[in-house]
């Protein structure tokens, strides 16, 4: 037990900065100095979910760089919740802004608005599913400059328990015409219920006038209350060489506690702050499947 109580003391959330009504993550490129305190883990097909950090050492399995997957914030994101007071009041959603650069030559990356739970393991047709770039709520999601394409959809990667969910923006960059790499700017204005896309070549200011803007409504079946935030790419390993200067500001939604209260902490990263070594993540590798498969089998509907 004391164990367990050091390892929480010890877990640290020094990317994520928590202020007044919001609260912000930093990351200015994904390494082994930025994901050293476990605030970020790497999830793939092949089952396996693991602390970023492991993705540095050279004892670890390289294919796992190469695999399909997610590199995603350890702990959830509060995203919306219940209305308060009258009957049949509506949910109140978070507004967040997220701003990051893919660089030159990057493949795509897509930013991700997850459920608060991983997506179906070893599903036939990949994490990301098809049909990636489906309209955002009836709208048109996509839109395209000299500098990338961009597609806004749903993830589409629960398969047949929610085929039409989450958040997702795919950003292909045009390597031709934007050799320093592009500046992406991401905004979800919860009042209006709007997301819109913003891009300028790397190192200039943001344009006034958007990519791209539409319609979008994230409470309710599209997502959980809170929420698994991140990007999704080809291989892990384009994340880690395409994405730099991530950085993240989402709305506080206060609670009972007057939102005094802090994030909660991922089970993950504790298990993996006393675990803390890759033999010791080969031996939780059945935990962590079991796990999921209970939480998964849990939230089937019931015949």
């Amino acid at each position: 037990m004391m164990l367990v109580v050091l390892a929480l003391l010890g877990v640290a959330t020094a990317a994520a900065a928590a202020a007044g009504d919001v609260v912000s993550y930093s990351y200015p490129a994904f390494n082994a100095t930025t994901t050293r305190d476990d605030s970020l883990v790497a999830a793939t097909n092949a089952s396996i979910l693991t602390t970023a950090r492991l993705l540095f050492d050279p004892d670890f399995p390289h294919g796992f760089n190469v695999s399909e997957g997610f590199l995603l914030l350890s702990g959830d994101i509060d995203v919306w919740r219940d209305g308060v007071g009258s009957a049949g009041a509506p949910a109140r959603e978070a507004s967040f802004n997220t701003t990051f650069t893919v660089v030159a030559a990057a493949s795509p990356v897509a930013f991700v608005v997850l459920l608060d739970r991983y997506p179906p393991l070893l599903d036939q047709s990949g994490l990301r599913g098809s049909n990636v770039s489906s309209a955002a709520d009836g709208d048109d999601g996509n839109a395209t400059n000299s500098l990338v394409a961009v597609e806004v959809g749903t993830v589409k990667s629960y398969g047949r328990e929610s085929p039409d969910v989450g958040l997702n923006v795919t950003v292909t960059p045009n390597r031709t015409t934007a050799p320093s790499g592009s500046t992406v700017w991401i905004q979800y204005d919860a009042v209006e219920h709007r997301l819109s896309v913003h891009v300028a070549a790397a190192g200039e200011p943001r344009p006034s006038n958007a990519l791209l803007d539409v319609p979008l409504y994230l409470a309710g079946g599209r997502t959980t209350q809170t929420a698994l935030v991140g990007f999704f790419g080809g291989t892990i390993g384009d994340i880690i060489a395409g994405v730099r200067g991530w950085e993240l500001t989402v709305e506080r939604l206060r609670g009972d506690d007057g939102g005094g209260g802090k994030k909660r902490t991922s089970w993950v990263v504790i298990l993996l702050a006393v675990v803390g070594s890759v033999a010791g993540v080969a031996a939780m590798v059945s935990v962590v499947v079991c796990r999921f498969v209970r939480k998964r089998r849990h939230m089937e509907p019931k015949h």
